[in-house]
Protein backbone atom coordinates (compact mmCIF):
# COMPACT_ATOMS: atom_id res chain seq x y z
CA UNK A 1 0.00 0.00 0.00
CA UNK A 2 3.33 2.47 1.00
CA UNK A 3 4.53 1.51 -2.87
CA UNK A 4 1.27 2.59 -4.07
CA UNK A 5 0.66 5.87 -2.38
CA UNK A 6 4.62 6.78 -3.02
CA UNK A 7 3.50 6.24 -6.62
CA UNK A 8 1.03 8.39 -6.69
CA UNK A 9 3.34 11.24 -4.83
CA UNK A 10 5.35 10.88 -7.83
CA UNK A 11 2.98 11.10 -10.31
CA UNK A 12 1.42 14.06 -8.93
CA UNK A 13 4.66 15.65 -9.29
CA UNK A 14 5.30 14.70 -12.52
CA UNK A 15 1.67 16.18 -13.92
CA UNK A 16 2.35 19.44 -11.87
CA UNK A 17 5.60 19.97 -13.45
CA UNK A 18 5.12 19.29 -16.99
CA UNK A 19 1.27 21.25 -16.25
CA UNK A 20 3.51 24.24 -15.60
CA UNK A 21 5.86 23.68 -18.71
CA UNK A 22 2.80 23.55 -21.18
CA UNK A 23 1.57 26.95 -19.00
CA UNK A 24 4.85 28.55 -19.42
CA UNK A 25 4.79 27.35 -23.64
CA UNK A 26 1.10 28.73 -24.17
CA UNK A 27 1.40 32.30 -22.38
CA UNK A 28 4.90 33.05 -21.49
CA UNK A 29 7.08 31.81 -23.70
CA UNK A 30 7.22 30.27 -27.91
CA UNK A 31 9.54 29.51 -30.92
CA UNK A 32 9.39 30.56 -34.22
CA UNK A 33 11.36 30.28 -37.35
CA UNK A 34 12.13 32.81 -40.05
CA UNK A 35 10.98 31.81 -42.61
CA UNK A 36 12.31 33.65 -46.00
CA UNK A 37 14.42 36.60 -46.72
CA UNK A 38 12.51 39.27 -45.43
CA UNK A 39 14.26 40.14 -42.36
CA UNK A 40 17.96 39.99 -43.98
CA UNK A 41 20.67 41.12 -42.94
CA UNK A 42 19.38 40.68 -39.57
CA UNK A 43 17.85 37.89 -39.04
CA UNK A 44 18.09 34.73 -41.88
CA UNK A 45 15.77 32.39 -43.57
CA UNK A 46 16.08 29.13 -41.06
CA UNK A 47 16.83 31.03 -37.89
CA UNK A 48 15.21 29.91 -34.36
CA UNK A 49 14.19 32.51 -32.29
CA UNK A 50 13.32 32.63 -28.88
CA UNK A 51 9.93 34.76 -28.70
CA UNK A 52 8.50 36.65 -25.15
CA UNK A 53 4.73 36.43 -25.33
CA UNK A 54 4.25 38.20 -22.46
CA UNK A 55 5.51 41.89 -22.98
CA UNK A 56 2.22 42.64 -24.51
CA UNK A 57 0.12 42.13 -22.13
CA UNK A 58 2.22 44.84 -19.99
CA UNK A 59 4.44 46.58 -21.99
CA UNK A 60 3.76 46.94 -25.65
CA UNK A 61 6.09 47.26 -28.48
CA UNK A 62 8.71 50.11 -28.99
CA UNK A 63 10.03 51.56 -32.64
CA UNK A 64 12.25 49.48 -33.84
CA UNK A 65 11.10 46.36 -32.24
CA UNK A 66 11.26 42.49 -33.64
CA UNK A 67 7.82 41.02 -33.57
CA UNK A 68 6.52 37.53 -34.95
CA UNK A 69 2.95 37.65 -36.20
CA UNK A 70 0.29 35.66 -36.48
CA UNK A 71 -0.35 35.84 -40.58
CA UNK A 72 -2.58 32.28 -41.58
CA UNK A 73 -1.12 29.74 -42.52
CA UNK A 74 1.58 30.75 -41.02
CA UNK A 75 4.04 33.20 -38.74
CA UNK A 76 5.75 36.23 -39.71
CA UNK A 77 8.96 38.06 -38.20
CA UNK A 78 8.72 41.56 -39.18
CA UNK A 79 10.01 45.14 -37.59
CA UNK A 80 7.91 47.55 -35.86
CA UNK A 81 8.18 50.74 -37.31
CA UNK A 82 4.76 52.61 -36.73
CA UNK A 83 3.27 52.95 -33.06
CA UNK A 84 -0.30 53.30 -32.38
CA UNK A 85 -1.88 56.94 -33.07
CA UNK A 86 1.12 57.80 -35.15
CA UNK A 87 1.31 59.55 -38.69
CA UNK A 88 4.17 57.76 -41.23
CA UNK A 89 5.29 57.99 -44.55
CA UNK A 90 8.12 57.36 -45.83
CA UNK A 91 9.43 59.94 -48.74
CA UNK A 92 12.99 59.07 -50.77
CA UNK A 93 13.91 56.79 -48.32
CA UNK A 94 13.31 58.31 -44.99
CA UNK A 95 11.19 58.14 -42.13
CA UNK A 96 8.82 60.94 -41.13
CA UNK A 97 6.86 59.77 -37.96
CA UNK A 98 4.22 62.55 -37.40
CA UNK A 99 5.88 64.69 -39.46
CA UNK A 100 9.62 64.10 -37.87
CA UNK A 101 12.09 62.59 -39.62
CA UNK A 102 12.85 59.29 -37.59
CA UNK A 103 16.48 57.62 -38.37
CA UNK A 104 16.28 54.06 -38.79
CA UNK A 105 19.08 52.69 -36.56
CA UNK A 106 19.20 49.54 -38.05
CA UNK A 107 20.66 47.76 -41.35
CA UNK A 108 18.54 46.99 -44.02
CA UNK A 109 18.76 45.90 -47.72
CA UNK A 110 17.65 48.03 -50.92
CA UNK A 111 15.45 50.92 -50.88
CA UNK A 112 12.22 51.79 -48.79
CA UNK A 113 9.91 52.95 -51.49
CA UNK A 114 7.30 56.08 -50.79
CA UNK A 115 4.76 55.35 -48.68
CA UNK A 116 1.81 57.78 -48.63
CA UNK A 117 1.09 59.21 -45.21
CA UNK A 118 -0.49 56.47 -43.15
CA UNK A 119 -2.58 57.10 -39.93
CA UNK A 120 -2.02 53.59 -37.53
CA UNK A 121 -5.40 52.88 -35.54
CA UNK A 122 -5.38 52.20 -32.04
CA UNK A 123 -4.29 48.94 -30.99
CA UNK A 124 -2.20 48.73 -34.35
CA UNK A 125 1.44 48.62 -35.49
CA UNK A 126 2.95 49.22 -38.68
CA UNK A 127 5.73 46.86 -39.60
CA UNK A 128 7.98 46.32 -42.47
CA UNK A 129 10.88 43.58 -43.17
CA UNK A 130 14.46 44.96 -43.21
CA UNK A 131 14.78 43.50 -46.60
CA UNK A 132 12.92 46.00 -48.41
CA UNK A 133 12.90 44.34 -51.47
CA UNK A 134 11.93 41.29 -50.60
CA UNK A 135 9.15 41.29 -47.89
CA UNK A 136 5.03 41.13 -47.49
CA UNK A 137 4.86 43.62 -44.41
CA UNK A 138 2.24 46.11 -43.35
CA UNK A 139 2.93 47.97 -47.36
CA UNK A 140 0.58 44.23 -48.43
CA UNK A 141 -1.36 43.76 -45.41
CA UNK A 142 -1.94 47.31 -43.61
CA UNK A 143 -1.32 48.36 -39.82
CA UNK A 144 -1.62 45.22 -37.62
CA UNK A 145 -3.47 44.42 -35.05
CA UNK A 146 -1.63 43.95 -31.89
CA UNK A 147 -3.91 40.95 -31.30
CA UNK A 148 -1.96 39.49 -34.37
CA UNK A 149 1.21 39.61 -32.53
CA UNK A 150 2.61 36.82 -30.69
CA UNK A 151 5.55 38.08 -29.30
CA UNK A 152 8.90 39.60 -28.87
CA UNK A 153 11.75 37.73 -30.22
CA UNK A 154 14.67 38.27 -27.82
CA UNK A 155 17.49 35.39 -28.71
CA UNK A 156 18.37 33.30 -31.95
CA UNK A 157 19.05 30.10 -30.48
CA UNK A 158 19.30 28.34 -34.30
CA UNK A 159 22.00 27.60 -35.72
CA UNK A 160 24.02 27.04 -32.44
CA UNK A 161 26.81 29.18 -34.07
CA UNK A 162 24.74 32.13 -34.29
CA UNK A 163 23.65 32.15 -30.63
CA UNK A 164 22.47 35.73 -29.93
CA UNK A 165 20.25 38.01 -28.71
CA UNK A 166 18.00 39.99 -31.20
CA UNK A 167 17.73 43.43 -31.37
Amino acid sequence: MDEIIEFIKDMFKYIVIIGIIVLLRIYVLTTTEVVGNSMKPNLKNGDVLLVDQITKRFKGYERFDIVVLEQSPSYLTKRVIGLPGEKIKYTDGKLYVNGKIVEETFEIIGPTPDIEEVIIPKHSYYVLGDNRIDSKDSRYYGPIEVEKIVGKPFLRIWPIKRLQLVR
